[in-house]
């Protein structure tokens, strides 16, 4: 029987993560969840190939691919996890409880941390993209400026890293069985403050806003600062959210099938 804990009480936060709650999938053994990770990391990287290719170092300037090389790195990251923790269980002559209970390593709680934290900005980039940038740039008065944005958004490399990088996360986080821990929300505010001083830095010797919200020079800058940094909790909490949703699905099958396997059935089947 799976049991998932959505909710970590440990005092020693992440680090009293099990190995097996990192490597191990809610729904499927953990060769697939293996697999999984190994795909996501070839085809994000591929992504990435192709892009820098196009653009170039330019790229490097924006939240956006900061975020997408940070998903690759996680995906590199538990792919090498999934694989040393399968070789650890095949090399053991037998599973005990207290191999079962081993704690993760530094690679693992880099891991679980790097979940919360792309799991988190998945939501930030995509919604704000959709929601904030785009009908900015769509408002600007020159046709040609909105012309370039267009095919900067509307393009193959665009809807991988402002759309599918969400399903890949969602799709991680309903077959690994990662727990939740609150304070890495931390890390996440951390990650994007090192963006933010990057992009005062960018700004003073370019003299320009990689992204039309973060112009300090705005009467509307202290809200929209202050809505940036609201947004982190907002969307921290629709991760919460979405790990609850995953617990009730879990919960829900898992109690279905135990009823199923109490059935008697009338006869006996040959």
């Amino acid at each position: 029987m799976i049991v998932y804990k959505p909710w970590s009480k440990t005092h020693n936060g992440a680090w009293a993560a099990k190995a097996a709650e990192v490597t191990g999938s809610a729904i499927g053994s953990s060769q697939m969840l293996l697999i999984y990770r190994l795909l996501a990391f070839l085809w994000c990287s591929a992504v990435a190939v192709i892009q820098f290719a196009d653009k170039g170092f330019f790229v490097l300037k924006y939240y956006t691919v900061w975020n997408y090389y940070l998903m690759i790195i996680f995906f590199a990251l538990a792919t090498l996890y999934s694989f040393l923790d399968i070789q650890r269980q095949q090399a053991a002559t037998s599973k005990t409880s207290k191999a079962a209970k081993k704690p993760v390593n530094g690679l693992g709680y880099f891991v679980v941390t790097l979940f919360h934290i792309n799991l988190t900005t998945v939501f930030i980039v995509d919604v704000l993209t959709w929601g904030l940038l785009w009908p900015m740039l769509k408002a600007n008065p020159d046709p040609t400026r909105v012309e370039f944005f267009t095919n900067q958004l509307f393009n193959f490399t665009s809807y991988n890293q402002h759309g599918f990088n969400f399903v890949l996360m969602v799709g991680e986080t309903f077959l690994n069985r990662i727990p939740f821990y609150p304070y890495l929300l931390g890390y996440v505010g951390m990650w994007t403050s090192f963006y933010g001083i990057w992009a005062f830095i960018n700004f003073s010797s370019s003299g320009k806003w990689m992204y039309p919200f973060l112009d300090a020079s705005q009467p509307w800058a202290p809200f929209a600062y202050l809505g940036l940094f609201a947004v982190h909790w907002v969307f921290f909490g629709f991760v919460i959210l979405l790990l609850q949703i995953k617990y009730w699905i879990l919960q829900y099958f898992q109690t279905s099938r135990q009823q199923l396997e109490s059935v008697e059935l009338p006869i006996d089947l040959p």
